[in-house]
């Protein structure tokens, strides 16, 4: 018995210095972050009669996680959505099923969408033989990072909200995001930043460098929040990303996914939907045009951002 119980005693302390490593390294990459792109309040005074923009809620996920889906609809709708009734869109290269409808339904204050991926699979240059990994969850990855901005059902928006099932948002919006990234020109909001394990992305700078090579550098970049005295592999995570889809479907961006896409990283090693967006916010756009949301309370997994800011804490709980 008392060998049974030193077992859980060394578990647990792994645990511990684990949850310590992801805390310090989520703290040192917003710091990073905050060098850069860091958006600070006050923030002036939108026109008055501001409009809503063409926005929506995206999932991409699967009936079986009905109610990890509902958690997350249930933080949106208490903090943000029952005041401003933006639609939701759910996509899946399944058909949902009738339960899943009604119960997502029903959470909703706003109009509920649900449509099929048709262009689920992977492509044609990929030899399934070398993924390693689940391919379905390639797949996925891959249409995040760019794909999913031409499905039909998103065709009308200009902005979406990416919601992530069992994510949880702990504090009040007093805004609308939507409305601060059409007047304020936004491109790209986030709300954490990490550093990939370096045996993730091996080939990912590569890549990235040969790509740069052949085509010419915006002067007003932000590619130095990537590079430290080499590539620091920090990339937002997208788990809760705002996205002007005018960005994603711009024939730079475009360009730029469609290189990295062929050099097959997604899915013979491990880059993610993360990955592309990073080094294409990073190339594409300015500071002026990408927002950290430091006031948004928001966690998924071990991962979080809380308010720092004493006025923002009263409005989380």
């Amino acid at each position: 018995m008392a060998f049974v119980y030193r077992r859980i005693y060394r578990i647990l302390v792994l645990l511990g210095l684990l949850l310590v490593f992801v805390l310090w390294r989520n703290r040192h990459t917003a710091e990073k972050a905050s060098e850069v792109v860091r958006y600070t309040p006050p923030l002036p005074p939108l026109p008055t009669g501001s409009a809503q923009p063409q926005s929506c809620f995206v999932f991409i996920t699967r009936s079986m996680s009905l109610t990890k889906v509902r958690r997350t609809m249930f933080d949106v709708e208490k903090r943000f959505n029952e005041r401003y009734h933006y639609p939701y869109v759910f996509l899946s290269e399944n058909h949902f099923s009738d339960a899943f409808k009604e119960g997502v339904t029903k959470m909703a204050s706003s109009p509920v969408h649900f449509a099929l991926i048709e262009d689920w699979q992977e492509p044609e240059w990929i030899d399934t033989d070398r993924v390693n990994d689940r391919i379905g969850f390639r797949n996925m990855l891959r249409y995040w990072s760019g794909p999913f901005a031409y499905h039909p059902a998103i065709q009308p928006y200009r902005y979406i909200w990416r919601l992530e099932p069992g994510s949880h948002y702990t504090c009040d919006f007093e805004y609308d995001p939507f409305v601060e990234m059409k007047h304020r020109q936004l491109k790209y909001g986030f709300a954490i930043s990490i550093q990939e394990i370096p045996s993730a992305v091996p080939s990912l700078w590569q890549s990235f460098e040969q790509y740069i090579a052949q085509h010419s550098s915006r002067g007003n970049s932000t590619l130095d929040w990537l590079v430290d005295a080499d590539f620091n592999r920090c990339q937002f995570l997208t788990n809760f990303e705002l996205i002007d889809l005018d960005f994603m479907r711009s024939t730079e961006y475009q360009e730029l996914f469609n290189f990295m896409d062929r050099q097959g990283g997604i899915y013979y090693e491990q880059w993610s939907d993360a990955s592309i967006r990073s080094l294409a916010v990073a190339l594409l756009l300015s500071r002026k045009q990408v927002w950290w949301l430091a006031d948004a309370g928001y966690s998924h997994d071990l991962l979080s951002n809380c308010p720092s800011d004493p006025h923002r804490q009263r409005h989380c709980h």
